[in-house]
């Protein structure tokens, strides 16, 4: 049996990733990814020191969750901007459309020896562009 050791520091306190002390609790940790199927928002709340984060980080990618740390003096209004903002939703503020374009007939009539000749031909040009200016949501917690 190999020994292996750890700095205190990776075992216990605070860290950014989920710690090595960590122990999964079904009752909790299934609960947790059973709702997440259910299509809802999820708030995890409660005391500090409780686990919160490290039950987040155990269960959940970076990529699939976003944070909004609330304030108790937030409005439902404050709640929902701050989750638009967290989920990176702009405003439109203008948005500008342009066509441009140019089109060409050629034709020609030619005679020779053996009977009459024609031809004919075209040329379009066109071209499309969408400019749309966008602004950050702003918003003082």
């Amino acid at each position: 049996m190999s020994l292996v050791e750890h700095r205190t520091d990776s075992v216990y306190g605070i860290a950014r990733d989920v710690p090595l002390n960590y122990v999964a609790r079904d009752s909790v940790d299934m609960s947790f990814i059973e709702s997440l199927s259910l299509d809802k928002h999820i708030v995890i709340y409660g005391s500090s020191k409780q686990g919160k984060t490290c039950l987040r980080k155990h269960c959940l990618l970076d990529k699939d969750y976003i944070i909004v740390q609330c304030n108790n003096k937030w409005t439902l209004d404050s709640i929902f901007g701050q989750i638009l903002k967290q989920a990176g939703y702009k405003i439109v503020l203008s948005e500008r459309k342009t066509q441009t374009g140019r089109n060409k007939i050629i034709a020609s009539i030619s005679a020779n020896v053996f009977g009459l000749g024609g031809g004919a031909g075209a040329e379009i040009e066109e071209q499309d562009t969408l400019d749309v200016e966008t602004k950050g949501l702003e918003l003082d917690p």
